[in-house]
């Protein structure tokens, strides 16, 4: 078995081109992942805070008194804020 080297040495470039035009598409990907991840975020978030609005909305009617906060609605909120139970890390937290 004879290997051409002339015939490998002229078929580099067009390998280069293939391996360059795979890094420029994986690159395209990634980009357009993280554009979309923080499009969906956005909207995430504001779903969220309207839930958590009507949520809270609905307590105060319950209560009757809107000024009026209960030791379960400080917990509650004190979750809502706290790093581990964030919707981002909780599958982390978890494993912990």
């Amino acid at each position: 078995m004879k290997i051409d080297t002339d015939a490998f040495l002229k078929s580099l470039p067009i390998m280069g081109v293939g391996l360059l035009g795979i890094f420029i598409v994986t690159i395209v990907i990634i980009v357009g992942i993280y554009i979309l991840k923080a499009i969906t975020a956005k909207a995430a978030e504001a779903e969220a805070e309207a839930a958590s609005d009507a949520e809270n909305a609905a307590k105060d009617a319950k209560n009757g008194d809107a000024n009026k906060a209960s030791a379960m609605d400080l917990f509650d909120e004190k979750k809502k804020t706290d790093f581990l139970e964030t919707e981002d890390s909780y599958s982390i937290s978890r494993d912990l």
